[in-house]
């Protein structure tokens, strides 16, 4: 048999998705509107909402690329300094060359006792003069050279200020991220808006989240059926999380008399139990379906209506489903093959309404006994009586959360036994 249960009724959770809070990332005043920015209105994606007046930014570009062209003419005298330094030092290299030749000579006649000390003392200090001169020519080049890197730097920061300059220019423009429902807005031509103000709030018309609240004690319901496919895994990633919990809801607009239901998926679990009621939050996806599409007329979910929510677990396939009235301790009484009476311990997998899935203890087919016997003993002979409504009853309260889907979502399933 198949067994497809109802894992209950979350409790009214306000839609909390789909509401967007528009905020200004420049600053400026307001120099065109949408003529459709009203409250009420639907504007579809990508059309502009609004323009900020850009003088400001498009002021900040010139001022910044001006600073540019100064910061490159800079780099290009100090290179063209560098350039003019080097071809100065290679000719004050050559005249040191030849001054060491000449003091060499004077060195050579002293020795040989043809030269005066006078003579050499000058050519030493012409000798020294041309070193110094070369030597500074080298300490200029290499100031010269940090000057550019530091003026680079600069330029670096001037162009990165430019682009978020443009930036700024670009987010005067206000777009629409996607197809909105205006709600409430205020504004008008030439007001002013800072940088993180609200301007307007939307509504996205097709991705709406519920949460609804589900006790702890019901929640493993919900993946029982696919949790032994799933090996045990250190980090879940939302993915895998998601697969877990593969199940279906109807949502259903509460204090209404309204009949129209909306097919929801799981997205998240809230992080913390709430501490008063002792419930998880399950939250629930629903998508508006466009009139365009829709196979019949059907208003949309609207933001901040209460909700009922019902949740649907995975059909569980070939399932033993007994009376919870016949557990008693963990046991059940059976009539064996000789019609005596007999006890058979079992695991209950889950309890849903007024029956009960086994997990093990029974493989089917057995002729349980619904009736509590008094006294029960054990191996006395009993005369058993087949109840077609007990079965009956059974495989109403088993099918009874499948035919609570709509007829899209309903799939035949045989008589339980």
């Amino acid at each position: 048999m198949f067994a497809r249960w109802s894992a209950g009724t979350g409790r009214p959770s306000t839609l909390d998705r789909g509401e967007r809070c528009l905020r200004s990332k420049a600053e400026g005043r307001i120099k065109k509107i949408h003529p459709d920015l009203s409250a009420g209105s639907r504007i579809q994606a990508d059309e502009v909402l609004l323009e900020i007046d850009d003088s400001d930014y498009q002021s900040r570009v010139e001022e910044l690329d001006a600073a540019i062209d100064q910061q490159n003419a800079e780099i290009e005298q100090l290179e063209q300094s560098i350039a003019n330094n080097e071809k100065k030092l290679a000719l004050e290299n050559q005249m040191l060359e030849i001054l060491q030749r000449e003091f060499d000579r004077e060195q050579t006649l002293l020795s040989r006792r043809a030269g005066s000390n006078a003579s050499i003392d000058e050519k030493r200090r012409e000798l020294l003069t041309q070193e110094k001169a070369v030597q500074e020519l080298k300490n200029s080049i290499a100031l010269i050279t940090p000057q550019i890197k530091a003026i680079r730097a600069a330029a670096r920061q001037s162009e990165v200020q430019k682009d978020q300059a443009l930036r700024d220019i670009e987010r005067t423009k206000i777009a629409a991220l996607f197809d909105m429902r205006v709600g409430s807005v205020q504004l008008e031509v030439g007001q002013y808006v800072g940088v993180g103000e609200e301007l307007f709030v939307a509504y996205s018309g097709t991705e709406m989240e519920v949460e609804v609240q589900l006790p702890l004690q019901v929640i493993h319901r919900l993946f029982v059926s696919v949790v032994g496919d799933f090996e045990a895994r250190q980090n879940l990633t939302p993915e895998s999380f998601r697969e877990m919990f593969q199940f279906e809801a109807i949502v259903n607009v509460a204090g209404t008399e309204s009949t129209e239901s909306y097919r929801g998926r799981f997205l998240r679990v809230r992080e913390v139990v709430d501490s008063q009621t002792k419930m998880v939050g399950f939250v629930v996806g629903v998508d508006n379906v466009l009139p365009p599409q829709q196979e019949r007329p059907q208003p949309p979910l609207l933001e901040g209506a209460f909700c009922d929510v019902d949740i649907f677990g995975e059909p569980l396939p070939n399932q033993v489903v007994i009376p919870r009235r016949t557990i008693h301790s963990n046991s059940v009484y059976l009539v064996d093959e000789e019609n005596r009476l007999a006890k058979q311990s079992i695991q209950v997998q889950l309890t849903q309404d007024d029956y009960a899935v086994v997990a093990s203890g029974l493989e089917g087919g057995e002729t349980l006994v619904i009736a509590n016997p008094s006294p029960a003993i054990i191996g006395m002979l009993v005369t058993p009586i087949q109840s077609e409504e007990e079965t009956e009853k059974l495989a109403t309260s088993v099918n009874r959360a499948d035919n609570a889907l709509p007829s899209t979502a309903q799939t035949p399933l045989p008589q339980s036994k």
